[in-house]
């Protein structure tokens, strides 16, 4: 599985706190901590919750017979009991970070909303309403293209998406119940006009406000769509397209993770006591336990931040990427998109390392992946709940970002380069010098195309000043001291 993110500060948070207001391009970043710094924590805490949960599912045999809490069923299959796995991890997270904002700014974490001070309560229910009802229809809106779009397979029941209609009815039920309670809360408590301005329901109204336009007579009506709508747009654009990719990559990962855990505490054991474990076995186990961890992890902290986009965490996503050349060069990285570009075309299977002759130098360039993973799981960690491609919502400087501005790039080619250049060399000696050459070109095409990825990025945010700030601290890309 590959899933690859933006680099060095691309896609995270990182502003010193400023509420919820727009990024204030005219004026330079502040000096000092930025709300950011510790966004980590909570992806810490995603992390262990990862693994707390692969655990208690091993222990309780969850995935077979579904969760139960002090013998109260909460899931009855396999697809249901992962997913809530999911939701349990992103909440974590959420919560957390919810309330590492509050300890940094009590005073200004609550800001009533002035329709409430004044008195004005119809005024207040009725918009709070309206913005449930048109949310409501943006995702009745997105059931319903996920549904009809072929590539999903709805109608066909489409085995590998099926995790994520499941999610999307569950999602819609969830909104359809408590969406107005939430909205309210947070309008209540958590008062701010551009971050109401940003939410899809307000781009929604003015799209309804248009199609009202055409019709004769109505066309005084008609908004002039601003920077703003074109932002929430893409926002819109980049959930729909990868939300359905996280989920089921995690489902189709997590399982791994949690038989893992089973292997490690049983047979894994009982095959050191025993004197038959080979260094075969720990090459395969290295290599199957760290990928199922590694990505286990990753997606489902990239996963709460797609899914979240919210005031009471400060993730709402600020800018989205305007170029054509920057989507194409991160939605032509996955699936679809990903077959017919032809992006792995001639590059080895990460796989073949483990058919080296020599178990030493597998278990060496085995090491050097799993580091390299280790380093680009990380990356995402310290995005905490603010993880999103193509989108600034904020800027991290911490953590990994803090030597190269694109660690999560510079670790996956290394991770790649350390496992297939190796194959490559064996093929060469034993299938050919045509199947090397072959190979070595889609590696290079691999590498060239996650530094496309990367410019793309940075032009993005470059009109971000705490972007400029971020460039001046940390001068590379994708080695310190070299490049």
């Amino acid at each position: 599985m590959s899933r690859k993110k933006y680099g060095a500060a691309a896609t995270g948070a990182g502003q010193p706190d400023t509420g919820m207001t727009d990024i204030p391009f005219n004026t330079p970043p502040e000096s000092g901590s930025w709300v950011t710094d510790y966004a980590w924590i909570s992806g810490l805490v995603g992390a262990l919750m990862v693994l707390l949960c692969a655990a208690f599912y091993n222990a309780t045999n969850a995935l077979g017979n579904g969760v139960y809490l002090f013998d109260i069923r909460l899931t009855s299959d396999r697809q249901d009991s992962i997913l809530l796995a999911l939701v349990v991890i992103a909440s974590s997270m959420l919560v957390t970070e919810m309330i590492r904002l509050w300890r940094r700014d009590r005073k200004h974490f609550f800001v009533i909303d002035p329709a409430l001070k004044a008195g004005r309560y119809g005024e207040f229910v009725l918009d709070s309403a309206i913005a449930w009802l048109l949310s409501l229809g943006v995702l009745g809106l997105a059931m319903q293209f996920f549904q009809t779009a072929g590539e999903y397979g709805y109608i066909q029941g489409n085995a590998y998406y099926r995790p994520w209609f499941r999610f999307i009815d569950l999602a819609f039920s969830a909104w359809l119940y408590g969406g107005l309670p939430y909205v309210m809360i947070t309008r209540a408590l958590k008062h701010d006009r551009i971050a109401d301005r940003r939410d899809f329901a307000s781009m929604a109204a003015r799209i309804l406000q248009f199609l009202a336009s055409l019709i004769p007579g109505f066309k005084s009506f008609r908004p002039v769509f601003n920077e703003i709508d074109k932002k929430s747009a893409r926002a819109l654009l980049v959930k729909l397209f990868f939300t359905p990719l996280m989920t089921v990559f995690f489902t189709s990962q997590f399982p791994h993770l949690v038989s893992n855990i089973g292997y490690i505490s049983g047979g894994m054991i009982v095959s050191i006591a025993t004197g038959s474990y080979t260094h075969a076995n720990f090459n395969n186990d290295l290599f199957n336990i760290s990928i199922a961890l590694v990505f286990s992890i990753d997606v489902a902290l990239a996963w709460c931040g797609y899914v979240v986009s919210s005031r009471w965490v400060d993730n709402q996503t600020i800018t989205a990427e305007p170029t054509m050349l920057g989507w194409v060069v991160c939605v032509f990285c996955y699936p679809p998109f990903q077959r017919y570009l032809g992006l792995y075309y001639g590059a080895p299977s990460e796989r073949e390392v483990l058919a080296f002759p020599s178990h030493m130098a597998t278990s060496i360039f085995t090491t050097m992946m799993v580091l390299s993973y280790i380093v680009y799981m990380s990356a995402t960690l310290w995005f905490g709940v603010r993880f999103s491609n193509l989108t600034n919502r904020g800027i991290i400087r911490k953590g990994p970002y803090a030597f190269v501005r694109h660690p999560a790039y510079a670790s996956k080619n290394f991770a790649w380069w350390c496992v297939m250049f190796p194959a490559v060399i064996y093929n060469a000696a034993h299938t050919g010098l045509r199947v090397a050459i072959l190979q070595t070109l889609g590696l290079l095409f691999m590498t060239w195309f996650y530094y496309l990825r990367a410019i793309t990025e940075e032009r993005h945010l470059s009109a971000d000043p705490y972007y400029q700030d971020y460039c001046r601290q940390v001068k590379y890309r994708f080695i310190p001291g070299v490049i």
